[in-house]
């Protein structure tokens, strides 16, 4: 009887262990399944990240001026050689290390005198301007290109996993694509390392500690696998919240090309230290002939400076189409006691507190009639060759104050046809660079708008910028950079 319940008892343990040991395999087969899955997911979402980030970003007019300057592979060797190229590279450079990626990000365009698939600017050390793209996805990218979609793509193109963004130029013509790839053989060789370790982990389990064991592994294996999910998820949020806070400064800010309603010629230079800035610009029409313009410095830079520029820009919003007839002075005086209200400053404490820097225009067409105020901006007047500096009241909008009721000053021009203002941050004169790292300083600023103040300002923008990348060089960038130039 004894031998019977034991060999009873072998032949339960047996089954018992036979159908954990199915369980387990088969368990170890769809988790290698969704694993492969999701590896190919994180590599998409990661990606395309980056990719449409990126294509928001850049400027589609660099890659064209790129093409048209240089129209052969080879002219650029250097990734500082022209700074239109250097812009392209530091940008995808930049994007490529805080994303860890293993490839290079390229910008590509279709060259159709060639019919050929082009780099045109690259995160990696070796410019590639005009060198061909050749991967098994160059077909499906030229078709995308000549369909004049803008939706962004995810596809596994060979050996790689791929996402790639339109670039679009000033006019919304897809002028290239952003793409980042991540080798195919690494997410099943992760993949395939994570199913032999599940398989050990088994076969130690079943052979040596039992079942009991086994639980107490299914347990600690659990915790691992939570540990890391709550690590994707902290880390996908902050990268998503990134991109929103992104999309969502782009529709609160109006685009550039609402200035072409009223001026005929004009310029943005803006350039965010980081994804989204602190940094803005503004303008509202209230009439046919009368609008606002405005430019804003707000505390911080990166996401904290992009919240600042929110509320900033809502408040400006809100203000405005309430009050349209209030003068610039009234406007910043009413804003500032609302940016007191929101950020809930009582005023009962000395202090830098958050707050913002702005220079406020209403521009009367009809009446050739601006009315400025400023909180520690200027307005710069460029006059039958002379360029007048209006300073701005020494007092911020918001911020912790004694006087939150606080009171600004109005100006008062009347220009003539010809004439043009320029409104910026402080940014572009707080660059360090040039000899011995100093700061751009507004001296230099002010002898380059007198010094091609009869260009284009399309024109005058890219000296400004190129006057900006020569000083920087290899320096990090210290401020959101906002300057508008307008010819009134």
């Amino acid at each position: 009887m004894k031998g019977l319940t034991s060999t009873t008892s072998r032949k339960v343990l047996l089954l018992l262990y036979g159908t954990l040991l199915v369980v387990g395999a088969t368990l170890i087969a769809w988790v290698h399944s969704g694993q492969q899955r999701m590896l190919q997911q994180e590599a998409w979402s990661r990606l395309g990240g980056v990719t449409g980030t990126l294509a928001a970003q850049v400027d589609g007019g660099r890659v064209t001026r790129l093409l048209d300057t240089y129209d052969s592979r080879g002219m650029i060797i250097k990734n500082t050689q022209d700074a239109w190229y250097y812009v392209l590279h530091e940008a995808l450079r930049k994007s490529a290390a805080a994303a860890a990626l293993e490839q290079p990000l390229r910008i590509l365009a279709y060259d159709a005198r060639k019919a050929e698939l082009q780099v045109v600017a690259t995160s990696a050390e070796r410019p590639e301007l005009r060198e061909p793209y050749q991967a098994p996805g160059t077909r499906a990218i030229i078709a995308y290109l000549g369909g004049g979609s803008s939706e962004a793509r995810r596809a596994v193109f060979g050996p790689q996993v791929a996402a790639f963004d339109a670039v679009h130029d000033a006019q919304g013509q897809v002028v290239g694509v952003v793409i980042a790839e991540h080798p195919l053989g690494d997410l099943i060789a992760i993949a395939r390392g994570r199913l032999w370790r599940n398989i050990g982990l088994a076969a130690l389990v079943f052979l040596v500690i039992g079942f009991f064991l086994f639980r107490s592994v299914g347990r600690m294996v659990q915790r691992e696998e939570d540990a890391r999910s709550t690590w994707q998820r902290l880390h996908a949020g902050v990268t998503d919240s990134i991109a929103y806070a992104g999309k969502i400064q782009g529709a609160l800010i109006p685009p550039p090309e609402r200035f072409r309603e009223q001026f005929a010629d004009y310029f943005l230079l803006n350039r965010p230290k980081d994804v989204v800035s602190g940094d803005f610009h503004w303008y509202h029409r209230i009439s046919d002939h009368a609008c606002f313009v405005a430019t804003a410095d707000c505390t911080g830079h990166g996401l904290p400076g992009a919240m600042m520029a929110a509320i900033g820009c809502s408040l400006l919003n809100e203000l405005v189409t309430q009050q349209p007839h209030l003068d610039p002075a009234e406007l910043l005086g009413l804003l500032n006691e609302r940016m007191v209200q929101a950020l809930n400053q009582n005023g009962q404490r000395k202090g830098a507190g958050d707050g913002m820097d702005v220079a406020l225009c209403r521009i009367d067409r009809n009446e050739r009639e601006i009315l400025f105020a400023g909180a520690f901006r200027p307005l710069y007047w460029m006059h039958e060759g002379q360029l007048t500096v209006i300073n701005g009241d020494r007092r911020p909008i918001g911020g912790s104050q004694h006087d939150p009721h606080r009171k600004f000053s109005v100006h008062r021009i009347a220009y003539h046809g010809g004439d043009r203002i320029y409104l910026f941050s402080d940014g572009y004169v707080d660059q360090f660079g040039g000899p011995g790292r100093r700061k751009f300083m507004t001296k230099r600023f002010n002898e380059l708008l007198l010094a091609h103040q009869h260009m284009p300002m399309a024109l005058q923008a890219d000296v400004l910028e190129r006057a900006f990348l020569d000083w920087k060089g290899a320096n990090d960038q210290v401020d959101d950079v906002c300057v508008l130039g307008l010819a009134v």
